[in-house]
Formats: structure tokens, sequence, C-alpha cells
């Protein structure tokens, strides 16, 4: 009786490992870099914003969508990159263009790769989106050379735009919101998440390495807290204490590791890893607008 039940335990330990197994060799890598795509039925006409539709070519096969929010005043102070989040959209970001068109201030929101209306399969989480954000860069100094460029990152935009900051010094600053240290570390904490903690790193690894040999990237590249050791630029990091996706200790070693002196940490109490605006309330409004006005006069 005994060695029945052990052929069966034996038996379903084997059924359980093959379906492992093949989920984390042809699923779980897909899952890390194929983003859902979404669209919102907002358009920049909704919130009573003046915009321009682009369309930047980031490569000769992947073009990036996208709108050049316009400034409701007179005068135009500098324009900033808004970079959204995985699974997000260019519609995510009118919020925050709609707050720097009030100031004077024009805003790039785009589809990244892989999202929205732009091209491409795979997100690789700033390993080429940091030579998009070059793109765009180029887009805007061909409309104005002389116009000072800034960029605003939430979560994987975040992660994109201090690898954009260390990549291109053409970026005059950036707002930095609830990112990441490392590629690997952030693929474990939300398979753990998902698995509800039934799961090893080398698993999580593994399917990582998959996931770039399939979207054909290097993730071991892919490390925010080595860029930030490049970055001269003025940056601000933004994290909230209660964030359950990607932990505040992260956006504090990013703070610490970051190279340039002009530099400012705002921990938000409470504040999870989304809408720090609103869970920051006028206050977080007020430390970030003064922020960016100083590098835009």
């Amino acid at each position: 009786m005994l060695k029945k039940i052990l052929k069966i335990v034996l038996l379903i330990v084997i059924v359980v490992g093959v379906i492992m197994g093949f989920y984390v060799h042809n699923s779980a890598p897909y899952a890390i870099i194929k983003p859902l795509r979404i669209n919102e039925k907002l358009t920049p006409s909704d919130l009573e914003l003046e915009s321009e539709s682009i369309e930047v070519s980031a490569t000769d096969t992947i073009k990036l969508k996208g709108y050049w929010i316009k400034s409701k005043l007179a005068t135009k102070k500098g324009i900033i990159i808004f970079v959204h989040g995985i699974g997000s959209c260019k519609e995510h970001g009118l919020g925050v263009a709609k707050l720097l068109s009030e100031q004077g201030i024009e805003t790039i929101v785009f589809d990244g790769r892989a999202h929205g209306e732009s091209d491409g399969e795979f997100t690789t989480y700033g390993f080429y989106e940091k030579k998009d954000i070059s793109k765009i860069v180029d887009w805007i100094q061909a409309k104005n050379e002389n116009i000072n460029i800034g960029i605003w990152g939430n979560s994987l935009g975040g992660a994109i735009a201090i690898q954009a900051l260390a990549f291109d010094n053409r970026i005059k600053f950036g707002v930095i919101e609830s990112t990441f240290t490392e590629m690997d570390q952030v693929v474990y904490d939300y398979s753990k998440k998902m698995m509800k903690g039934i799961i090893i790193k080398p698993i999580s690894d593994y399917a990582l390495r998959r996931a770039g040999e399939i979207a054909d990237f290097d993730p071991n590249q892919v490390k925010p807290i080595l860029s930030v050791k490049k970055i001269q630029q003025p940056v601000l990091i933004a994290h909230g204490d209660a964030d359950k996706n990607i932990d505040v200790t992260y956006g504090k070693q990013l703070y610490e590791s970051l190279k340039s002196e002009d530099k400012e940490l705002i921990i938000v109490e409470d504040g999870g890893h989304v809408g720090l605006a609103e869970q920051g309330g006028a206050a977080y409004t007020k430390k970030l607008m003064a922020f960016i006005n100083k590098y835009l006069e």
C-alpha cells in the first residue's frame, strides 16, 4: 500500500514538474516581454488640451505614436517626455500633460514599443527603449533645437527614463516615480507575487533569459541601479512607502546610488504604486513643479 502511494506521489510530482517546466520555458517568457495592448477612449481635446498627433520612427520597422501637447500659456518654458508603465498607454499621461500645460510646459505622451498604437512585439524594459527616447529627442530638436527637454517616467517608464538619462545627455533633468533597480529582481518579485511565493529565483532567472533570447536583448544590461551611477543631470526620485508592486527600498537605493549632486527624494506616506500625485496631494505636486521649473527657467 505504501509503495502504491509513493508511486502516485512520484507520478504527481513528475507531471507537475513537466507542466511547470513547459510553462517556464514556453509561456512565462512571453508574460515578461509581451504586455497587453490597451487604448483608452480619451483624447487631449477631452481635457481641453491643444495637441498634434505625432509619429516617430524609432527604427526602420518600429514607429511610435503619440501626442505633442501644447502649452496653455503664451510662453513655452520647455518640453517633457512622459514615459508610461508596462501595459499602459499614452492616454494615461494626459493628466500629467494637463498639469504641465497649465504651467507653460509642453509634453510628449506616446505609446512605448509593444504598447498602445505603437509598433513592436516586445518590450525590453529600457534596453531598446532608451534609444527610442533619443529618437524622440531628435524629433523635438528638429522642431526647436534650443528647447529644454526633461523626462518623467512612472514604474517601467521610470526605469526607461533612468536609462535614457544615462544614455543621452541632451535630456536636462528627470522625474522618476515608483521604479526598480534591476530587471532580474523585479521579475522575481512579480513572479513571487503571482505564484503566491511558490517560486525560487533560478526559475524566474531562467524565464528571463528565455525572454531575452526571444526579444533579442540582454536582460543583464537592464540595471537602473548601474545607470544612475552615470547620471549627472538633476533627478527627482519619488516612491510610495506602501507600494506593493515595487518596494520603496528600491527607490531609496536608486537615490543613494545616483551620481548627480543635484537630486531629491520624495517618499509619499501611504503611497501606492501609481497615483502618487493624488496620494501626495498638493504638497507633492508643489515639490514636483518646483523641481521642474528650476530647470526650465
